[in-house]
């Protein structure tokens, strides 16, 4: 440790020998924050300060009209860009706004065509068609420039789309508004439609019965056709129902005489036993006749003996045939009284029969007699007229019955199916619609102030901005970058021009010599580090949450630079400053401290987590945004990594490949070109 410190002396006391040494280190320890300061201030607020961007704007809008309304566009654009300072609009014709952006003139150009307007108000129109600005920039000019033209073109765009969304939607939400009033008016209308959808639909099966009696009706048209020709038949035989009539009003007045017939038959009944009076007679007469009969023959056998005793016969022949006489009328009486009993019980029956039917069933013939004479009297002209209107019906109307009702069928058949259906389904969704969305509450959207929803339609989100660690300007954000790559510089300065060997090495072990003049570059990039940071605090004036921290971590990225700058130059002499120059070139495009490392191609990427810039400006960020320990910690750890890793490599390689570098050194001096 004593010959570290030695080392160390010795090289203070040389450097205070020389007044021009001093001046060198003097320059070095401020040069670099000289290079810090002017690219912080040079930037300090560029964004403020894009009115020096001039962009030309070309008006050749023509006008439309919406509903009546004129309107221009293009005018109304140019007017608000008088008054929009954010860029340097110049208002020209198109061939110079052209023309300027070709020559350099002027960044880029906006030219408003003659139709803008007309195309903005096809909104309303079936096919309507979008607008443009044609917006030209010249990018070789500048590379940011154009970009900030870019957004300045997009923010008049932004501006035109959010007034045009405003118009369209002050006419959209007044129609919205007339709507809710004429819906407000129509409800009760509306809520009967539902009510009587859910009717059609409750009455679905009596409508699809009717549609199959409509097809059952058309399978009997030709029955129906056929009854309407008997019909017509009918009609054809009024006249033998007139005469029917008239017969049966005859029937009618000849009534009295069969009620007297009636009166005699129940008066012959009376007599009934006056004919079986007759019937004893006849039988009585008979038993007589038979009891003539018998005396007769009685006087026969007493004149035979009588005769027989006188001699003769004369008496007994004529009482023979007095006997036959008798034997034939008492025959004749037989058969006739047999005949008698038949006609005489043939004639109660036919008596009784009659007397019957007049007792019973001629009252209600007469009573079915009577109403159909009053029929024919009353209502048989009435039915003769309809029969006659009938058959004309069927003559001149059964026709288009028949259409009707193939009509009818043919509706059944096709069409009422997919009709049952819609109602169905009309139902269902006005079912779910109703369950869904509620009537009034459309009603009292539709009714929504116009103007607030338009308004609202026009800037639909405010974005509120938090800032988390908010910066007050662009400069004091990029402090870290700037202030970190300036301790870099500063750190490469040194080993460019101070050796980092000393002249009497052997006396010394070569960790004794490195660790011996790093010291000296130590307090140099301390030096450094400690006017760059303070510089930047109060001579700038940049903005930092935290001074004390942003003063010591600067102190700290310093002391890891120059122990890195110094440890690559140590080791490998000349060869270690050109690996400074390509690491510093290396770590300004992979740290991510410019333009976020995601946007860079995936080499730099890749390479982003093993570069020390990754962590030293992220550690610098902290105490000027504002400090999260996690952060700092972990920037502090790998940083700290970096210099355990320069003092492996210093310590392991410096003595092995001292004299090969010395030789490579040499063989560059002898050059004459390379120091």
């Amino acid at each position: 440790m004593g010959a570290i410190w030695r080392i160390f002396i010795t090289d203070w006391k040389n450097i205070l020998k020389v007044p021009l040494v001093i001046l060198l280190i003097g320059a070095l320890t401020v040069l670099p924050s000289a290079y810090a300061w002017i690219n912080i201030k040079s930037m300090w607020d560029p964004y403020g300060k894009t009115s020096g961007i001039k962009v030309a704007v070309a008006n050749e809008d023509e006008g439309g009209e919406v509903q009546g309304k004129k309107m221009n566009v293009g005018k109304e654009i140019v007017e608000n860009l008088k008054e929009n300072k954010k860029l340097g609009w110049v208002f020209v014709n198109r061939s110079k706004a052209q023309d300027g952006v070709k020559q350099g003139n002027y960044y880029a150009y906006l030219i408003i065509p003659k139709d803008f307007s007309k195309k903005l108000a096809s909104i309303l129109e079936i096919t309507p068609k979008k607008p443009e600005i044609l917006f030209g920039v010249n990018e070789k000019i500048n590379a940011v420039a154009p970009k900030i033209a870019a957004s300045g073109a997009s923010s008049v765009t932004n501006q035109i789309s959010q007034a045009f969304v405003k118009t369209v939607g002050d006419a959209i939400f007044s129609g919205f508004y007339k709507a809710g009033i004429e819906l407000e008016k129509a409800l009760p209308s509306i809520h009967n439609m539902e009510n009587q959808i859910f009717e059609l639909e409750k009455a679905l099966p009596q409508i699809e019965a009717m549609g199959k009696k409509a097809i059952e009706l058309e399978a009997k048209l030709p029955e129906i056709r056929e009854k309407g020709q008997k019909i017509i038949e009918l009609e054809q035989r009024i006249p033998d129902l007139n005469q029917a009539g008239q017969s049966i009003l005859k029937v009618e007045a000849n009534l009295p005489i069969v009620e007297k017939a009636g009166d005699k038959i129940l008066a012959l009944q009376t007599r009934l036993g006056e004919i079986d009076r007759i019937n004893e007679i006849v039988i009585q007469a008979g038993s007589h006749l038979t009891e003539i009969e018998t005396n007769i023959n009685q006087a026969i056998e007493d004149s035979k003996l009588t005769d027989a005793q006188q001699g003769t016969s004369d008496n007994q022949a004529e009482l023979s045939h007095l006997r036959d006489e008798l034997a034939s009328i008492h025959d004749s009486i037989k058969h006739s009284r047999t005949e008698l009993e038949q006609r005489v019980s043939e004639g109660e029956r036919m008596i009784n029969s009659s007397v019957l039917f007049f007792k019973n069933d001629l009252p209600v013939i007469e009573k079915k007699i009577h109403q159909a004479a009053d029929f024919v009297r009353n209502d048989l002209p009435t039915v003769e007229n309809d029969i006659k209107k009938a058959a004309n019906l069927v003559r001149t109307k059964l026709p288009d019955l028949e259409k009707a009702v193939h009509k009818a069928a043919d509706l059944a058949r096709n069409d009422l199916p997919g009709f049952e259906e819609q109602i169905r389904t009309t139902a269902d969704k006005l079912r779910r619609l109703k369950g869904s969305v509620d009537v009034n509450e459309l009603i009292q959207f539709l009714k929504h102030d116009p103007q607030a929803e338009s308004n609202f339609l026009a800037s639909p989100v405010l974005l509120k901005t938090e800032r988390i660690f908010p910066i007050p300007n662009y400069g004091s954000a990029m402090t870290p970058f700037y202030t970190m790559l300036a301790l870099w510089v500063g750190a490469t300065f040194l080993i460019a021009s101070l050796r980092v060997d000393i002249e009497d090495s052997h006396p010394y072990k070569s960790y004794q010599i490195y660790f011996g003049r790093m010291l000296t570059f130590l307090i140099i990039g301390l030096v450094q580090a400690l006017i760059v940071s303070l510089g930047d605090l109060f001579i700038i004036h940049t903005y930092a949450v935290d001074k004390l921290y942003f003063v010591l971590l600067s102190i700290l990225i310093g002391i890891v630079f120059v122990i890195i700058t110094f440890t690559l130059c140590s080791v490998f002499g000349t060869l270690g400053k050109g690996l400074a120059i390509i690491l510093l070139v290396l770590q300004i495009s992979s740290s991510g401290a410019t333009f976020p490392v995601s946007t860079t191609s995936t080499f730099f990427q890749m390479i982003n987590p093993f570069m020390p810039f990754t962590y030293a400006v992220s550690l610098l960020r902290e105490p000027v945004g504002g400090m999260v320990a996690d952060v700092v910690i972990r920037d502090i750890s790998f940083l700290l990594g970096f210099v355990a890793f320069s003092f492996l490599l210093g310590l392991f390689l410096k003595k092995p490949l001292s004299k090969r570098i010395q030789k490579t050194s040499e063989l560059a001096r002898a050059s004459k070109i390379i120091q």
